[in-house]
């Protein structure tokens, strides 16, 4: 199914529902975010939140109920199909998701390296901005993940997040 241009909305979620077994998560979630719109959604732990966040970028499937984002329906596209949605956005998981292995501009330039035909210089340099912009020192880009202060690893996971300056900024 093609996208479509949908400009009142950038997330349009209709008649939500969500389980766990028999555990009800999400039961007739309506939910629009319109552009330029900053939105938080509060609550308790357990609540669903998260929940919320993998459904509407496509990692997790609903049990039914429809997730517009950018006018194009999410729930039930595969992986391949969303690659151009995934692009389009930036995502900060709520433990930063960050891979331990790699260095904190390794990690902010993963993303580069993936969807774009940049080169490492350029990359390096990208990296090296988005770390700066989110108020990192320059040395933080060579630290692993398990060399920064929790304050610090949120905000590297920030900086990989904002890597394709992405319309949409989602923050778990």
């Amino acid at each position: 199914m093609p996208a479509t241009q949908d400009t009142d909305t950038v997330i349009d979620i209709r008649g939500l529902n969500t389980r766990f077994g028999g555990a009800v998560v999400h039961d007739n979630v309506n939910l629009t975010v319109r552009p330029g719109e900053i939105f938080s959604l509060v609550g308790t732990s357990g609540c669903g939140k998260s929940t919320l966040l993998r459904e509407t970028i496509a990692l997790q499937q609903p049990v039914s109920g429809s997730i517009r984002v950018f006018g194009r329906e999410v729930v039930g596209l595969s992986d391949e199909d969303a690659l151009p949605l995934r692009r389009r956005w930036g995502v900060m998981f709520e433990r930063g998701a960050l891979f331990s292995a790699l260095t904190v501009k390794e990690n902010v330039g993963m993303v580069l390296r993936e969807h774009t035909p940049l080169g490492q210089t350029l990359i390096d340099e990208i990296a090296a901005l988005k770390i700066a912009l989110t108020g990192l020192p320059a040395d933080a880009g060579a630290k692993y993940p398990s060399e920064l202060s929790g304050g610090m690893r949120k905000r590297a996971a920030l900086a990989r997040a904002l890597a394709l300056d992405p319309e949409l900024l989602l923050l778990d």
